[in-house]
């Protein structure tokens, strides 16, 4: 399922990048729960990931976990497009993603309208909507990032700026 999954992301990255970003996901067999990470690599440099462990050994202010949804990462705004948990939006602004956080939006991306991928305040759709294929000269001209953004969709936005020059 996973490969499948790997294959169809890769069709929508641009042309230009296709073969410079890719995707790996594992599971580590011989941990006792048999938990793993996922990660994306640009020019086979690690530039973005998360994972079970990275969940629960990176530092947030204790004011964001203040759920046990939160605070165990599986509150529903992380798998959603629009985020609606302030919350959410800062935990995830840390960089602090579980394996299921972005396996699971790059699921669901595949099958959300480019238009609303492209709006979207969850980081992992914004910065795929940046490198899509769908996105044209004029529209990207039109984007403009805030100091406060995600750093994968800082970077995703650079890389694309650069296709067009």
């Amino acid at each position: 399922m996973w490969s499948k999954l790997r294959v169809k992301l890769k069709s929508f990255i641009t042309e230009e990048l296709r073969n410079r970003i890719d995707i790996h996901l594992t599971r580590y067999h011989d941990a006792h729960d048999g938990y793993g990470e996922i990660w994306i690599t640009l020019d086979e440099k690690k530039i973005f990931g998360g994972g079970y462990y990275h969940w629960y050994m990176t530092p947030v202010p204790d004011e964001l976990l203040n759920s046990f949804q939160l605070k165990h990462g599986f509150h529903k705004d992380f798998y959603k497009v629009n985020i609606e948990s302030k919350n959410v939006e800062e935990i995830m602004r840390y960089g602090v993603h579980e394996t299921s956080h972005i396996l699971i939006n790059l699921d669901n991306y595949i099958n959300t309208s480019f238009s609303e991928s492209l709006t979207s305040n969850n980081p992992i759709y914004k910065a795929f909507s940046l490198i899509d294929r769908r996105l044209g000269r004029r529209r990207f001209e039109g984007i403009t990032l805030s100091d406060d953004e995600h750093p994968l969709v800082k970077i995703f936005y650079k890389l694309r700026q650069d296709c067009f020059k």
